[in-house]
């Protein structure tokens, strides 16, 4: 199953570049409406890895912890990025 996992966790990363291309040109290409791609793609990896982490871990396969450092990474990026929204929307 250890070959599944690096397949997730490829397509998870691309995910997230793909997540991050959308935030960046949400902020400052000033497009709002690619923020709702931004946000799903954000939340869909965050999900995901977390739940394929889980699942590895009760596997006891290797790459869990990359699964878990990818949904750090994720977390991270989507509080910036919905702190840079709500800037820009004069929400605070």
């Amino acid at each position: 199953m250890g070959r599944n996992y690096l397949v997730f966790l490829i397509g998870l990363v691309v995910l997230l570049v793909f997540s991050f291309a959308f935030c960046w040109a949400t902020v400052y290409a000033e497009q709002p409406l690619i923020a709702i791609l931004a946000i799903i793609g954000f939340v869909a990896t965050l999900i995901i890895s977390m739940l394929i982490g889980l699942a590895a871990r009760e596997e006891s396969a290797g790459l869990s912890t990359s699964f878990f450092i990818v949904a750090g990474v994720t977390a991270v990026l989507f509080v910036w990025f919905l702190t840079r929204i709500g800037v820009q929307m004069n929400i605070w």
